[in-house]
């Protein structure tokens, strides 16, 4: 069959069709899902196909996040949209506290399940109140799974298993993908939760990431060409984090690279980092390294910001002088710089 390529923002829209077309418990809800197009256009046009079933809602995160954790709790399946991360912080306590703890509470067999699509990260412009990832902190939750789709077929295949799932499941959506392409299957089908998948294999160095970051170490990998042997693993998941598919990829190439778009302190890079030192069977033939942002907050100014996110060229090189070889020199334009990506990717 030939290739059906469709955007990220399209396959959510996709999965979200589909779940509800043959769950009549599953409904959205959210700031601007009604709109034409809603919630960056993955809710576009389901108001008219289930007219009451996608609520847009007043401006109050904590009221409609609690509406929709009570409803779980009584059985439906809510999809609930939060546009940015820093309004989902209104939310909090009904994510966080009620949602995630409600079934350990009350004997293990009280499932919340919900779905909390919250959208992450940069966009030219947005700036320090705008363009937090603030992963670690949802990754440190107990009770949320936590999954990060780095490619339009991954966040069709998340949104559907999330959708099966009995637990309070936080799908954060990198903005910088959003117009990403792919080849996605037309049929149903999901994608597990908690397993990372090895994107790339090879034999020198792992290199291990997630969302807008995989997509960097990617187009890296393509820069560096077969100077060296790059396994490329994508986390998927940060609760629970898939440590023994690292450790497996780690005992082979001897050396680790965590790549994490936010910030140094406290990152999920760290994490893993930390648990491979701790493997006393794991024999490394150098200290591992990390690259992230720089613990400040995101900067407006497109000056600023062009030295802000770890890019293709910085993680090409962090491999190369890992591997005791000549960096290379490659000036991005202002497009790649500043731009989110359109890619077609295998």
């Amino acid at each position: 069959m030939p290739p059906r390529i469709i955007k990220y923002t399209e396959a959510i829209k996709e999965a979200t069709d589909q779940m509800m077309e043959i769950d009549k418990d599953v409904f959205v809800v959210g700031l601007g899902v009604t709109d034409k197009n809603g919630a960056d256009g993955t809710t576009a046009g389901l108001k008219l196909k289930y007219p009451n079933r996608v609520f847009d809602v007043p401006l109050s995160e904590g009221a409609f996040t609690g509406m929709a954790v009570g409803a779980a709790i009584n059985g439906l399946k809510p999809i609930v949209h939060h546009g940015r991360v820093e309004f989902s912080l209104f939310a909090a306590d009904q994510i966080f506290t009620q949602a995630a703890k409600w079934n350990y509470m009350f004997g293990g067999n009280n499932g919340v399940p919900i779905v909390f699509r919250i959208i992450v990260g940069r966009q030219w412009g947005n700036g320090p109140q705008h363009a937090q990832a603030l992963y670690a902190l949802f990754g440190n939750v107990p009770g949320l799974k936590v999954v990060i789709p780095s490619t339009p077929r991954m966040a069709k295949g998340l949104l559907v298993s999330a959708l099966r799932d009995k637990n309070p499941v936080v799908i954060l959506e990198p903005r910088w993908l959003l117009q990403l392409k792919q080849d996605v299957p037309a049929e149903i089908y999901g994608e597990p939760l908690d397993k990372a998948v090895v994107v790339k294999e090879g034999k020198d160095i792992t290199v291990v990431s997630y969302g807008d970051g995989l997509i960097s170490a990617l187009e890296a990998v393509s820069l560096i060409n077969d100077r060296v042997s790059v396994e490329l693993i994508d986390l998927v998941s940060i609760n629970p984090i898939d440590y023994e598919a690292v450790f497996s990829s780690v005992r082979k190439t001897g050396r680790l690279l965590c790549v994490d778009i936010t910030n140094d302190a406290f990152n999920v890079g760290s994490e893993v980092i930390s648990k491979v030192a701790q493997q006393h069977l794991l024999r490394l033939a150098d200290h591992p390294a990390s690259l992230s942002c720089p613990n400040v907050p995101c900067p407006t100014s497109a000056a600023l910001t062009e030295f802000y996110y770890p890019t293709k060229v910085d993680i090409a090189n962090a491999v190369l002088r890992a591997m005791h070889k000549a960096t290379i020199t490659h000036k991005l334009t202002f497009e790649e710089l500043h731009f989110a990506p359109t890619l077609t990717i295998p």
